[in-house]
Protein backbone atom coordinates (compact mmCIF):
# COMPACT_ATOMS: atom_id res chain seq x y z
CA UNK A 1 0.00 0.00 0.00
CA UNK A 2 0.95 3.64 -0.37
CA UNK A 3 1.66 5.59 2.79
CA UNK A 4 -0.72 8.51 3.44
CA UNK A 5 2.16 10.54 4.93
CA UNK A 6 4.97 10.26 2.34
CA UNK A 7 2.64 9.26 -0.53
CA UNK A 8 5.07 6.52 -1.64
CA UNK A 9 4.88 2.73 -1.37
CA UNK A 10 5.16 1.78 2.30
CA UNK A 11 8.56 0.84 3.61
CA UNK A 12 8.21 -1.50 6.59
CA UNK A 13 4.43 -1.03 6.67
CA UNK A 14 2.81 -1.10 10.09
CA UNK A 15 -0.85 -1.21 11.02
CA UNK A 16 -2.02 0.96 13.88
CA UNK A 17 -4.72 -0.27 16.28
CA UNK A 18 -7.20 1.87 14.29
CA UNK A 19 -6.24 -0.33 11.27
CA UNK A 20 -4.61 2.47 9.21
CA UNK A 21 -1.34 1.51 7.50
CA UNK A 22 1.78 3.68 7.24
CA UNK A 23 5.54 3.37 6.74
CA UNK A 24 7.04 2.65 10.16
CA UNK A 25 9.21 5.79 10.08
CA UNK A 26 6.41 8.01 8.78
CA UNK A 27 4.00 7.06 11.57
CA UNK A 28 6.82 7.29 14.10
CA UNK A 29 7.48 10.86 12.94
CA UNK A 30 3.77 11.72 13.16
CA UNK A 31 3.51 10.15 16.61
CA UNK A 32 6.50 12.16 17.86
CA UNK A 33 4.47 15.29 17.20
CA UNK A 34 0.89 14.38 18.09
CA UNK A 35 0.66 10.78 19.39
CA UNK A 36 -2.37 10.35 17.09
CA UNK A 37 -3.11 8.59 13.81
CA UNK A 38 -2.61 11.04 10.93
CA UNK A 39 -5.91 9.92 9.36
CA UNK A 40 -8.47 9.34 12.10
CA UNK A 41 -6.76 11.08 15.07
CA UNK A 42 -7.13 8.00 17.31
CA UNK A 43 -4.48 7.88 20.04
CA UNK A 44 -1.45 5.67 19.27
CA UNK A 45 -0.62 3.60 22.37
CA UNK A 46 2.72 4.63 23.94
CA UNK A 47 4.09 1.07 23.68
CA UNK A 48 3.15 0.64 19.99
CA UNK A 49 6.69 1.42 18.78
CA UNK A 50 8.22 -1.16 21.10
CA UNK A 51 6.19 -3.91 19.41
CA UNK A 52 4.73 -2.51 16.18
CA UNK A 53 2.35 -4.56 14.05
CA UNK A 54 4.68 -5.05 11.09
CA UNK A 55 2.78 -6.32 8.06
CA UNK A 56 5.74 -7.85 6.22
CA UNK A 57 8.38 -9.11 8.65
CA UNK A 58 10.24 -10.64 5.71
CA UNK A 59 11.17 -7.08 4.60
CA UNK A 60 13.66 -7.01 7.48
CA UNK A 61 15.43 -10.06 6.02
CA UNK A 62 16.04 -8.58 2.55
CA UNK A 63 17.90 -5.39 1.80
CA UNK A 64 19.49 -3.59 -1.10
CA UNK A 65 23.28 -3.92 -1.27
CA UNK A 66 25.82 -1.47 -2.63
CA UNK A 67 28.97 -2.82 -4.28
CA UNK A 68 27.62 -6.30 -3.47
CA UNK A 69 28.05 -6.08 0.31
CA UNK A 70 27.57 -2.61 1.79
CA UNK A 71 24.79 -0.62 3.42
CA UNK A 72 24.41 2.68 5.30
CA UNK A 73 24.11 2.90 9.11
CA UNK A 74 23.47 5.54 11.76
CA UNK A 75 24.48 5.42 15.41
CA UNK A 76 21.70 5.32 17.96
CA UNK A 77 21.85 5.35 21.75
CA UNK A 78 22.51 1.61 21.90
CA UNK A 79 24.55 0.94 18.77
CA UNK A 80 24.33 0.97 14.97
CA UNK A 81 21.07 0.87 13.03
CA UNK A 82 20.74 0.28 9.31
CA UNK A 83 18.85 2.89 7.30
CA UNK A 84 15.78 1.67 5.39
CA UNK A 85 16.37 0.86 1.71
CA UNK A 86 14.82 4.05 0.31
CA UNK A 87 16.94 6.27 2.56
CA UNK A 88 20.06 4.18 1.89
CA UNK A 89 19.58 4.50 -1.87
CA UNK A 90 19.32 8.29 -1.52
CA UNK A 91 22.47 8.39 0.63
CA UNK A 92 24.40 6.09 -1.71
CA UNK A 93 23.40 8.15 -4.76
CA UNK A 94 24.81 11.35 -3.21
CA UNK A 95 27.87 9.49 -1.90
CA UNK A 96 28.69 8.15 -5.37
CA UNK A 97 28.25 11.66 -6.84
CA UNK A 98 30.85 12.78 -4.26
CA UNK A 99 28.50 15.37 -2.76
CA UNK A 100 29.83 16.85 0.47
CA UNK A 101 26.37 17.05 2.04
CA UNK A 102 22.68 16.97 1.16
CA UNK A 103 19.25 17.20 2.82
CA UNK A 104 16.96 14.24 3.33
CA UNK A 105 13.49 13.78 4.80
CA UNK A 106 13.46 11.08 7.50
CA UNK A 107 10.44 10.42 9.75
CA UNK A 108 8.97 13.81 8.95
CA UNK A 109 12.13 15.80 9.74
CA UNK A 110 14.66 17.34 7.36
CA UNK A 111 18.15 16.04 8.04
CA UNK A 112 21.51 17.10 6.71
CA UNK A 113 23.70 14.17 5.74
CA UNK A 114 27.30 15.42 5.98
CA UNK A 115 29.80 13.13 4.26
CA UNK A 116 32.83 15.23 5.20
CA UNK A 117 32.20 14.59 8.91
CA UNK A 118 30.14 11.40 8.46
CA UNK A 119 27.25 12.70 10.56
CA UNK A 120 23.56 13.44 10.25
CA UNK A 121 21.76 16.22 12.08
CA UNK A 122 18.36 17.86 11.88
CA UNK A 123 18.34 20.90 9.67
CA UNK A 124 16.64 22.99 12.36
CA UNK A 125 18.74 21.63 15.26
CA UNK A 126 22.38 20.99 14.40
CA UNK A 127 23.38 20.36 18.02
CA UNK A 128 22.12 16.76 17.96
CA UNK A 129 24.44 14.81 15.70
CA UNK A 130 24.59 11.12 14.91
CA UNK A 131 27.50 9.39 13.32
CA UNK A 132 26.85 7.60 10.04
CA UNK A 133 28.88 5.01 8.19
CA UNK A 134 28.93 2.80 5.14
CA UNK A 135 29.79 -0.71 6.27
CA UNK A 136 29.25 -4.36 5.45
CA UNK A 137 25.59 -5.29 5.71
CA UNK A 138 26.75 -8.28 7.79
CA UNK A 139 28.45 -6.09 10.39
CA UNK A 140 28.21 -7.59 13.89
CA UNK A 141 25.91 -6.17 16.56
CA UNK A 142 23.58 -4.36 14.15
CA UNK A 143 20.52 -3.38 16.23
CA UNK A 144 17.93 -3.38 13.45
CA UNK A 145 16.64 -1.44 10.47
CA UNK A 146 15.22 2.07 10.74
CA UNK A 147 14.20 1.71 14.37
CA UNK A 148 12.81 -1.83 13.99
CA UNK A 149 14.70 -4.27 16.18
CA UNK A 150 16.00 -7.42 14.54
CA UNK A 151 14.13 -10.45 15.86
CA UNK A 152 11.04 -8.43 16.84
Amino acid sequence: PDCPVCLQPCIHPVQLPCRHIFCFLCVKGVANRSRKCALCRQIIPPDFFLHPTLLRKEDLEHTVLFDDAYQWFYEGANGWWQYDDRTSIDIETHFKKKDKAFELLIAGFMYIIDFENMIQCRRNDRTKKRRIKRDLVTMPNKKGIAGLKIGN
